[in-house]
């Protein structure tokens, strides 16, 4: 039986720390590196950043723009752009100074916060790169909550401005943030999310996977959808909490959990993949989880078993960016063959179907695209009125560019994807925008990249290659990718090709190359 959801009246994202911090204000809220902080101190702060913000000169609509780890400034930036109606953008730190620029281009904030370095990482040097290639907005530097506060108020130059009152009037289907993804040209698009959609996808997440009290542990990177909705919100809509682990490692992610008392394990294959295999791996020391849920790609056989050996709950779901994430779950007490081959159901609570080229509706066990529409469905693609109309069917439903089935008992089988992205650990890969830049090197006359399987990453980034100069190596190719892209992005191996297949039109026949591709000689 599916829960019957019941979405509060709230109008903006950040009503839910309003509520929250009224009804149980002393209640856990955010644990960050042994640090607690409560419903009423965190919705103090959000007040004390939304007044900061105002004072800087954002206005409802604006953009604030985010580059950070996964940290309460982010949850801090999150609810406080909310309150006065402007719109969050995150910015992931694994980005390269291009990437950079091209999200503040397409985005174009009214504000920069950034996290002034980590682990030897230099943000502000990362920042003054993409600086040569595009207008920065105003920037502000921060290392703790105190930090980002004072640099704020010093941009305001000591303006003293008070929330307004009443709060601006935003409406549901208003934009609470912008999320980077991929599109048809390989050029990053900037999906606009409602606060109704995150919103109703929390509360589905909620009722299908919390307990009353839900402790979400948060690593996933500040621009991702999973992190907004499926590990953030889905965790505070039920008066719930959130441990944040900056930089994902498997043993600090256990040992979280553990000392945490973390109750919901929401993570992308890869991620549990390395916990699985860590020595400091226990099952009985889990054991308090109320529910572990799979995300973002399929799972290894070997990867489940070992999840079931901590004897609670396992889900998979599914989503993507342009659904403000999960829009389908496995049913509690799903068998393995269910949770390793297929997405589980359609939540009732969203309009989802599988279509075919004439959008209609596919017949039990037919392939063709999934597709959907209603509250849950991103507003467009910021400032791209034609590519937000090219993503959506005659009768307005949104293509997913994802291929699958419904079985006879209901669940839905993924079949591939119509598109050609590449779903590595969690993250999309554009293969165009690879291919794009190994072109530059004097020694490849022409590339594909390909998705392969990968027991690690569910599927991952490989490069076929036709070689015009015999001297090309794979460190002087790897070296290319790992400057100019985020380190996901980079192909794990480069296979030789004497020439591609065509296609009847002269064209490259992408398909073909990637069915042999495994075949083919690796590059030394």
């Amino acid at each position: 039986m599916n829960p019957v959801v019941q979405v509060a009246d709230w109008r903006r994202v950040d009503e839910v720390f309003i509520e929250h911090a009224n009804s149980a204000p002393a209640a856990p809220c955010v644990s960050f590196e042994g640090n607690h902080w409560n419903w009423f101190e965190v919705n103090s702060l959000v007040d004390q950043f939304a007044i900061a913000f105002t004072a800087c000169g954002v206005s409802a609509g604006d953009r604030i723009a985010l580059l950070s780890t996964p940290r309460p400034e982010y949850l801090l930036v999150l609810m406080a752009a909310s309150r006065i109606g402007a719109v969050y953008v995150g910015l992931n730190p694994r980005y390269k100074a291009g990437e950079v620029a091209e999200a503040l281009s397409r985005a174009a904030p009214r504000l920069l916060i950034t996290l002034s370095s980590f682990e030897g990482q230099d943000f502000l040097e990362l920042i003054r790169s993409a600086g040569a290639v595009v207008k920065l907005p105003p920037v502000v530097a921060f290392e703790s909550v105190a930090t980002c506060l004072d640099a704020l108020r010093v941009l305001s130059v000591g303006q003293s401005q008070a929330l307004e009152t009443p709060l601006p009037k935003i409406a549901t289907s208003d934009v609470a943030a912008i999320v980077f993804t991929s599109g048809t040209t390989g050029k990053p698009k900037a999906a606009m999310l409602s606060h109704k959609g995150l919103l109703l996808a929390a509360s589905v997440q909620h009722a299908r996977l919390n307990p009353r009290r839900p402790r979400y542990l948060c690593n996933l990177p500040v621009n991702h959808v999973g992190c907004l909705m499926n590990l953030t919100l889905s965790a505070l809509v039920g008066g719930g909490s959130i441990v944040f682990q900056q930089r994902f490692s498997a043993a600090g992610c256990l040992q979280l959990i553990r000392d945490e008392r973390v109750n919901c394990w929401l993570q992308v294959p890869a991620m549990f993949h390395e916990c699985v295999r860590d020595p400091s791996f226990v099952p009985e020391e889990l054991c308090h989880l109320n529910s572990i849920c799979i995300g973002g790609g399929a799972v290894s056989a070997q990867t489940l078993a070992k999840l079931r050996q901590i004897g609670v709950p396992v889900f998979v779901e599914y989503g993507q960016t342009e659904t403000t994430s999960s829009g389908s779950y496995s049913d509690d007490g799903a068998t393995d063959e269910v949770l390793t081959h297929c997405i589980g159901r359609f939540d009732p609570h969203f309009e989802f179907r599988i279509a075919n080229a004439a959008n209609q509706p596919c017949a039990i066990g037919e392939v063709g695209e999934i597709q959907a529409r209603g509250q849950l469905i991103f507003v467009g693609y910021f400032a791209d009125p034609i590519a937000t109309a090219e993503a959506f069917s005659s009768d307005g439903w949104l293509h997913t560019g994802d291929l699958a089935m419904h079985r006879a008992d209901g669940n839905v089988i993924l079949q591939g994807r119509s598109k050609e992205m590449i779903k590595s650990g969690g993250y999309n890969v554009y293969p165009r925008e690879v291919e794009q830049l190994l072109e530059t090197h004097p020694g490849i006359s022409q590339v594909v990249v390909v998705g392969m399987p990968d027991a690690r990453y569910g599927e991952a980034v490989h490069a076929v290659i036709s070689c015009s100069d015999e001297t090309v190596t794979v460190k002087d190719l790897k070296d290319l990718c790992r400057q100019k892209l985020a380190n996901y992005k980079v192909p794990k191996s480069f296979r030789v090709i004497p020439a591609f297949p065509l296609l009847s039109n002269g064209k490259i026949d992408r398909v073909g190359t990637r069915s042999f591709a495994c075949e083919l000689p690796l590059l030394d």
